[in-house]
């Protein structure tokens, strides 16, 4: 795994990687200034085939867009001790694909191993160190037009992702309760909406922590390939 900062590579090549990323897009449209801040502290991670990214148990403020290649999510299971290095990945996670972020935002160790897929020799991923964003009264560093459109972008990808399990399981107890999340009605680019979706995004990562407890077990499905369908559905 190589790891560097984005620092040290060419500018304009860094402008164009990102460009096609909505949270560095919207921050660079509010403020150049503030753009640069993220930059420094962002990282590109390389991995090549089968190298792990992430660990179940580690805690830490780091939020991942996969650029290039394939990422396969995997977790503790009884099935996987009875045949180690025959289970199959929980998860797809393609390029675009935002992760880490409820680890981040519940401030709780992460529940599932990362991996490189073993097909993918050349595997790219942005790394955003998202302490910048946890201190909603510190302004020092990323003002609150930065802040804002982080969290609007939280709270769309979180919201995405429990619409498609309620359109999966529409009988499921916790299929509406993403929906029944007050929704902020203050005024807008204020300090107010600020707290307001913060802590509507750690409402809706809880929920999707929840789904992904009963789907990790098992529980919502009939059987293993409708379960791997569904989520490389949901991640694709």
């Amino acid at each position: 795994m190589e790891i560097k900062p984005l620092s040290e590579y060419p500018r304009d090549a860094v402008d164009r990687l990102l460009n096609v990323i909505h949270l560095f897009r919207d921050i660079r449209a509010s403020s150049e200034w503030q753009y640069d801040v993220l930059l420094k502290r962002s990282r590109l991670v390389s991995l090549q085939s089968g190298e792990q990214l992430l660990r179940a148990g580690d805690v830490d403020k780091w939020v991942y867009f996969l650029l290039r290649g394939e990422l396969h999510v995997k977790v503790n299971s009884p099935a996987a001790e009875e045949a180690p290095g025959n289970e199959r990945p929980l998860a797809v996670i393609r390029p675009g694909e935002l992760f880490g972020d409820l680890s981040m935002l519940l401030a709780e160790p992460r529940s599932a191993d990362v991996f490189a897929a073993n097909n993918s020799q050349d595997t790219q991923v942005l790394g955003v160190d998202c302490t910048l964003f946890g201190d909603l009264e510190d302004l020092s560093l990323l003002q609150l037009p930065a802040k804002l459109v982080f969290y609007r972008n939280m709270v769309h990808s979180l919201r995405w992702k429990l619409e498609v399990y309620r359109s999966k399981y529409p009988g499921h107890q916790l299929a509406n309760s993403h929906r029944k999340l007050k929704l902020y009605t203050g005024p807008k680019n204020s300090r107010e909406e600020l707290i307001a979706l913060a802590e509507q995004a750690k409402a809706l990562a809880q929920i999707l922590l929840d789904w992904n407890a009963e789907f990790g077990s098992g529980e919502l499905v009939d059987d293993e390939s409708d379960m791997l369908g569904f989520l490389e559905s949901m991640l694709s």
